[in-house]
């Protein structure tokens, strides 16, 4: 006994009806969220400073955008760690969090507290949520505004 056969779609339909659906999708969650909530980039800037410090600096990595990730290869971030705990001493906690704007973009300051100073991460994220500027500096190069 043979089966009805259904009709088959050409793959070029069907194909250009899965990229409509997928770039009404892409643009429907670009007008909705153009930057992430403060929730959010808090814990992402929290996660990257939580992989420096158990070296898996290749997760770091994955997380830039096209520019740093060849600005800022995984061989530059690999000594970071290490060359942190032997200049400032061993790591004691996060003080602070802040975000919040930066020449017009989304940032993230975390005040990590050393044993032997207090050193300022820095995470910038693009219009797409990739991390597009990513600095250590001294707290004093702070540029977000407290929590008041």
């Amino acid at each position: 006994m043979s089966r009805p056969q259904s009709p088959r779609r050409s793959p070029n339909v069907t194909m250009k009806a899965t990229l409509l659906v997928a770039g009404l999708i892409v643009s429907s969650i670009a007008s909705v969220s153009a930057q992430l909530s403060k929730e959010a980039a808090i814990a992402r800037a929290e996660a990257i400073f939580k992989h420096f410090q158990e070296g898996r600096t290749a997760e770091i990595v994955k997380e830039f955008d096209a520019r740093m990730a060849t600005e800022v290869p995984e061989e530059k971030l690999k000594p970071m760690w290490p060359a942190f705990t032997a200049k400032f001493g061993a790591f004691k906690g996060i003080d602070e969090r802040r975000e919040g704007q930066m020449e017009g973009r989304q940032a993230v300051e975390l005040f990590l507290s050393f044993e032997k100073e207090k050193v300022l991460q820095r995470v910038v994220f693009d219009a797409d949520g990739k991390v597009g500027g990513l600095v250590f500096r001294p707290v004093s190069a702070s540029v977000l505004p407290p929590k008041k």
